[in-house]
């Protein structure tokens, strides 16, 4: 099958394109002919050798968690699915190897969701990571609620755009960092506030409407100034996710009781299928959407890798 695969760690000279062997569903997994592939900052991440201490590796390591595709073949225990079946899935594993770059995929069928008839793959395939995220994150352990304030770092970026409409659609006043130009595309997903980081203290602003605080915040960047900032802004009692850190070693947490958490996503197929009913429903908007060839999965790493991508890329890997 053809595949982008990565033999060692390094830029986006690394990736490779070539054929490498179909795999073979285990106990409880299927095999997908991957119509679309999702590209998420993780992707390129890993590939730079990030993480190294959390996760196995087997190179040459094809790259993609997101995938949207058709089921051609079960492995054994696998029920509720048929040959055939069109799907999307998070196929997160702790051991890097075979992922969605490629035109056939292994994934456990208890991460994979039937795909609405009226979403095309290239749509579905950018929506698994960034929608259970942004749910578990804001829904789960925010609890966040009707009538709450929640503040969403760079709404603009894939997580961005769907935790503002998930945001929204629970019911909550919503700010959000973008620059000027997206000020319209996250409003139309339910921002509330658009705060052009650019120009504007996001802290003085969020804090002008909320002198509060606001009741979760959500903080996908790294910088330390971000992490601390976030508990500026969060109401005593609140709750803080963090995308990529620990929480700050700041004494106020406690004092304040702030409750925080570094979240690490969670496959979840029953989750995922009522979320893709949310989307197929309009109850979600989709994320802005970028589609490119398999071919130019390097180029996709490197706009990826610019901070300037609004909403999802997807991979075009074959037609289906």
């Amino acid at each position: 099958m053809k595949a982008v695969y990565y033999e060692k760690f390094g830029d986006v000279d690394v990736l490779q394109i070539g054929e490498r062997p179909i795999p073979r569903p285990a106990a409880g997994q299927v095999l997908v002919k991957v119509g679309a592939a999702g590209v998420n900052p993780m992707d390129r991440r890993l590939r730079r050798g990030e993480y190294q201490e959390f996760f196995q590796r087997t190179f040459p390591i094809i790259p993609g968690w997101d995938v949207a595709g058709r089921i051609v073949e079960l492995g054994p225990d696998v029920t509720g699915w048929q040959v055939g079946d069109d799907i999307v899935g998070l196929g997160f594993t702790w051991k890097l190897g075979v992922g969605s770059y490629a035109e056939y995929m292994t994934i456990d069928d208890t991460a994979i969701a039937r795909k609405p008839a009226r979403m095309t793959f290239e749509q579905g395939a950018t929506l698994p990571l960034v929608s259970l995220t942004a749910w578990q994150s804001l829904v789960e352990s925010g609890k966040l609620q009707r009538g709450q304030s929640v503040f969403i770092q760079s709404g603009a970026g894939g997580i961005g755009s769907v935790a503002i409409s998930i945001a929204h659609y629970v019911g909550a006043r919503v700010y959000t960092t973008a620059r000027a130009k997206n000020h319209d595309y996250v409003k139309e997903r339910g921002a509330t506030v658009a705060i052009d980081y650019k120009t504007s203290n996001y802290v003085h602003v969020v804090k002008d409407h909320e002198p509060d605080g606001v009741d979760v915040v959500l903080e996908t960047l790294e910088d330390k100034i971000y992490n601390e900032n976030a508990v500026r802004i969060v109401k005593s009692g609140g709750s803080i996710i963090y995308m990529n850190n620990e929480a700050p070693p700041m004494p106020e947490i406690a004092e304040r009781k702030i409750h925080t958490e570094f979240l690490h996503h969670r496959a979840d197929g029953k989750m995922l299928g009522e979320l893709m009913q949310l989307f197929d429903k309009g109850e979600l908007a989709m994320p802005r959407l970028t589609v490119m060839a398999l071919d130019d999965a390097a180029e996709a790493h490197r706009q990826s890798e610019s901070w300037r991508v609004n909403g999802k890329i997807a991979l075009k890997v074959q037609a289906l």
